[in-house]
């Protein structure tokens, strides 16, 4: 194993037993497990955790009270995944056709149009991400050119007039950034749990009363903080020691990137994912995103869209228990074109106007009752 970011090795452990390892091959190598190896599957995001709100790949949606669901939806098509006052968050889906049926469909686009509300101007800023099958010919015919996954992740901030696939650091808006870079695999961040903002004052914020966010770090530091999440924390200790170092990290190349967005109102983390070059078995793009904060008045707000229709929990009113996996209990919207918006940055869609009826009005009193409990109990200690 070699070349792009060094010399390496690996080893398969099932169970806590080690079961193959290497590190000298021509294209691939093969460790065979049996089933009483493997084992149960954890589904849960984070290692042992419980997912918080997100999509991952195909499109599984990661609720926000530990819901987890499949969303198929249609090749092309644009979905509202959340939408409220001062966010759209919208997805675009693509279907890949050397993909197994049912596993085939992946979110390969997205926008986020935040109000900065903060600063009391009412305006909208908006931000699109895209992938392509293939590279820009820039990225493809300059070999000495440094662009995220390797040419095929772009981004755009005048809705869609324009693109850029360098890593880097841009402000957009009036307070908003992105910070972008390819990542060593072993980097990538699985699914963590935002927080909330204890402020709405706008001049804390502006002059740094807000918790200690990734607005005041720099690029490194964001990826250093995050290691707790990565799929390999201490895989990835080397590679970070290096970028920091080296102050290298936005002439990394590689197939897989990550991308901060963080504006006053939220904070969101991308990571852009690929199929291995050397197995197509499943030649795929995904972009996986979760928010990493959210502000108080935010978060107030009624949330509408697949995702965040999750923000209230739904009861099973003949067990009582939490609905955690039944799409059809999850969603307003029973079919996946009530979530459907026209284009990237559209904010209409049928299940906007529809009700949960009484199980949303029981989930809220119950929701009330548990904050209480909760209080008393936090008075006592």
């Amino acid at each position: 194993m070699c070349c792009t970011y060094g010399e390496g090795s690996y080893q398969v452990y099932a169970n806590g037993t080690l079961k193959g390892e290497g590190g000298s091959f021509s294209t691939n190598e093969t460790v065979d497990l049996c089933a009483a190896d493997i084992g149960g599957v954890n589904s849960t995001a984070g290692g042992g955790g419980s997912p918080t709100g997100g999509v991952n790949s195909d499109p599984i949606i990661l609720g926000l009270r530990n819901q987890v669901f499949k969303f198929e939806g249609r090749n092309g098509a644009w979905y509202s995944n959340l939408s409220n006052k001062y966010l759209q968050w919208n997805m675009q889906f693509r279907e890949f056709d050397s993909c197994p049926d049912e596993e085939n469909m992946f979110v390969s686009g997205m926008t986020l149009t935040t109000l900065d509300e903060l600063t009391r101007s009412g305006l909208y800023s908006d931000i699109l991400i895209m992938t392509t099958l293939e590279p820009t010919p820039h990225c493809q015919n300059d070999p000495n050119l440094v662009c995220l996954g390797e040419g095929t992740l772009h981004i755009s901030f005048d809705g869609g007039k324009t693109f850029s696939s360098s890593p880097g650091e841009f402000p957009y808006g009036s307070r908003n950034r992105v910070v972008a870079h390819n990542t060593y695999a072993a980097c990538s961040h699985k699914w963590h749990d935002y927080d909330v903002s204890s402020t709405n004052d706008w001049r804390s914020v502006r002059y740094g009363g807000r918790r200690a966010t990734a607005k005041q770090k720099k690029a490194v530091q964001l990826l250093a903080d995050g290691k707790a999440t990565m799929i390999d924390p201490l895989g990835c200790d080397k590679w970070i020691e290096d970028r920091v170092n080296k102050n290298d990290l936005f002439q990394q190349r590689g197939l897989w990137s990550t991308i901060y967005v963080e504006t006053p109102m939220v904070s969101f983390h991308i990571e852009y994912r690929r199929s291995d070059w050397f197995d197509h078995k499943c030649d795929f793009q995904s972009l996986d995103a979760w928010m990493t904060s959210v502000d108080k008045a935010m978060d107030k707000t009624e949330w509408h869209g697949i995702l965040g229709e999750t923000k209230h929990r739904i009861y099973d009113l003949s067990t009582g228990e939490q609905i955690m996996s039944d799409r059809s209990k999850l969603l307003r919207g029973k079919a996946d074109s009530d979530y459907e918006v026209e284009g990237p940055f559209d904010k209409n869609f049928a299940a906007l106007g529809k009700q949960n009826g009484i199980n949303r009005a029981v989930s809220s009193v119950i929701e009330s009752v548990e904050k209480s409990m909760f209080s008393s109990t936090k008075l006592r200690v």
